[in-house]
């Protein structure tokens, strides 16, 4: 069974230049006014995004983004967040308006949105929108047939002859029908989801070690705790919780330190006694703690590591080999610290603050850090100047918008890796070891 906490949507991109008909076609998806539709170019000047289902089909999350051929400094930036967009769709509607391209004989967006799809792999649609209020008074299409001008525009556009297409005009009211009957006929969905917890059996028990510090939000649990506990639930397998005070563990008072170690090992030898313990799991932030504390018979991971794991589509190996760059770093080095949630920062914040001091005392140097704070991505040209990114475990996102991210730094080859994996790192390779360990991951290094 899947876990409801952490949906996987199909993401569906609506592309093309400006006046187009890109906003109907996301208002004719979402069955309402979610774009404004006006005829000023430009009228869309962000990426709106809605979510729904479609019957039949499944969770989707449609984006409307801003014409292409808007030739300004703001049309750049309006471009620039576009084809970021576009490097998060799993599938891509190209809208077309045949008449108005073909009188321009100009192609040129319909071309490179259809050639960054092949690049990035991803599914695209030809969606034809046929002004019917246009086509039978303009001179070129008074006598030409709908299907003339697609096959004209076919001729033009960047492989269109492997390209499924629909033509429709997107103000008719059965349009939205149409469309949708068109993607469900015609999308098909790749299965490149990864367990959460891929190892793990339904003998023996799971612990989950959440500690509480100045950060801890008060009523809830995080979102990474309350997926691997769905997770958990719907797989039968049988948990429980602990709360570390983590001030008293790390107290300088060995009687205060002592106690709470005291209380986590019965805890854990409670639950060995019952049923075989087959994984504890904890946050990041505590595995100093953790690591010392726990049996070594007792495989250890945190939750960051397993939402990054999942996030990128079981690419944690990759994650793990960005630690290298801990090699070859020198003073002054720039590392981007980038977290996919947006909250106000406490005195001992685990990005800006942790992660900075943990990591200088275990350099015995300084580095430089930057930070890169909610669902925006830098650019290129700025991800450059850095020698490692590391991430948060990316439970704010989804994992389309990561893979986008790791295609990103790729392009540009900077490394990556991950909080938890660098929490780890920075307590000695043992530790590093210990939390890989369910992983089947062995360090080469």
């Amino acid at each position: 069974m899947k876990s409801n906490v952490l949906v996987d949507r199909t993401n569906i991109g609506v592309f093309g230049k400006t006046n187009a008909g890109k906003s109907t076609v996301m208002n004719l998806l979402t069955s309402q006014e979610t774009s404004i539709v006006d005829p000023t170019p430009g009228t869309t000047a962000d990426v709106k995004e809605a979510v729904m289902e479609i019957h039949d089909f499944g969770p989707v999350k449609v984006f409307d983004t801003a014409g292409l051929n808007e030739f300004s400094r703001l049309g750049a930036k309006k471009k620039f967040k576009a084809l970021q967009t576009l490097k998060e769709s799993d599938l891509i509607l190209l809208v077309v308006d045949p008449i108005e391209s073909l009188k321009d004989n100009d192609f040129s967006v319909e071309n490179e949105v259809a050639s960054l799809a092949r690049q990035y792999g991803k599914q695209i649609f030809l969606v034809y929108n046929i002004f019917s209020s246009k086509a039978g008074g303009h001179p070129m299409n008074a006598h030409a047939r709908i299907s003339d001008m697609v096959q004209a525009c076919n001729e033009r556009v960047y492989h269109s002859s492997n390209l499924k297409y629909l033509s429709l005009d997107a103000h008719e009211p059965l349009a939205g029908m149409a469309l949708i009957e068109f993607i469900k006929q015609n999308f098909v969905k790749l299965e490149r989801k990864v367990d959460l917890l891929p190892f793990l059996n339904s003998d023996g028990f799971v612990a989950m070690n959440i500690p509480v510090d100045e950060e801890t939000p008060e009523g809830r649990l995080l979102k990474p705790q309350n997926a691997v506990m769905d997770d958990l639930l719907r797989r039968f397998i049988p948990f429980a919780g602990f709360r570390m005070d983590l001030t008293k563990a790390r107290s300088p008072i060995e009687e205060i330190r002592e106690n709470e170690r005291r209380k986590y090992l019965e805890f854990l030898e409670e639950l060995n006694s019952r049923k075989n313990l087959q994984l504890l799991i904890t946050d990041s932030q505590a595995i100093d703690v953790v690591s010392r504390w726990t049996p070594k018979s007792i495989p250890v991971t945190t939750f960051s590591i397993i939402m990054i794991n999942y996030q990128t589509r079981g690419q944690l190996k990759k994650l793990v080999d960005g630690l290298r760059v801990f090699d070859t770093l020198k003073e002054n080095d720039r590392i981007l610290i980038a977290e996919a949630c947006n909250h106000d920062r406490k005195c001992d914040d685990i990005g800006t603050v942790q992660i900075p001091r943990r990591l200088k005392a275990r350099l015995g140097f300084n580095v430089s850090f930057d930070f890169n704070f909610g669902r925006e991505f830098p650019p290129e040209d700025e991800l450059k100047k850095y020698r490692l990114l590391v991430h948060c475990g990316g439970c704010m996102i989804d994992s389309q918008k990561m893979s986008a991210r790791m295609t990103d730094l790729m392009e540009v080859d900077i490394p990556i890796t991950n909080y938890g994996l660098l929490f780890s790192y920075i307590e000695g390779k043992e530790t590093l070891e210990q939390v890989l360990s369910p992983w089947g991951i062995a360090l080469s290094w």
